[in-house]
């Protein structure tokens, strides 16, 4: 029984570490969730792919500090969620905090995943990166729709409002940009 046991955790740990270690733009997925799944235990600072590199954050401090400038990598994901999806599209935010030591840093992601052949793969991103005591990236869906209608729909697109929280100590800031998505590209919202 415990060898039963024994096996068949063996057989998810390789399962997960080997589906997160390729975790690359070129990656593709059985679902939405798949993605989350692999996004939540994938480790960047054992990896050396290009969504690894979308997390790491140069230190920042004095010019005459050999760190300044140096990559930090996070060991992992702090969060990731599905924001929106549809049949055949879906926006998913992930957020990691390098461990930086001059100030906190934050450094998001706005995947647009689509569905093809009854795959799940990255089409597009974008990234997003706020730095200071009270650094932040958070994504919102800022898009409603009334009964009877869905997001997705003709001319009801969904839309995403992503935060960067900078600074603290006497001076902080937010900015923030709406996304929506056309065809399989994110698109920047802004005022008219």
């Amino acid at each position: 029984m415990k060898t039963k046991y024994l096996s068949l955790f063996c057989s998810v740990a390789f399962f997960v570490s080997a589906h997160a270690s390729e975790f690359t733009r070129a990656s593709s997925f059985d679902s939405v969730a798949a993605f989350v799944a692999a996004a939540k235990a994938f480790r960047p600072a054992e990896s050396k792919t290009d969504i690894a590199r979308l997390f790491t954050i140069a230190e920042m401090g004095q010019p005459e500090d050999p760190r300044t400038g140096k990559p930090v990598v996070p060991e992992d994901l702090n969060s990731c969620e599905a924001v929106w999806e549809d049949a055949t599209h879906a926006l998913v935010f992930a957020v990691a905090t390098p461990k930086t030591e001059a100030t906190r840093s934050a450094a998001g992601v706005l995947f647009l995943l689509s569905q093809s052949h009854h795959r799940w793969s990255i089409s597009d991103l974008h990234r997003f990166t706020a730095t200071g005591k009270y650094a932040e990236v958070t994504c919102e869906l800022t898009a409603g729709v009334g009964t009877g209608y869905q997001l997705g729909e003709e001319g009801m697109r969904p839309i995403v409002t992503i935060k960067e929280a900078h600074g603290g100590r006497g001076y902080g800031y937010q900015l923030s940009a709406s996304y929506t998505l056309t065809g399989n590209r994110l698109k920047r919202l802004d005022l008219e």
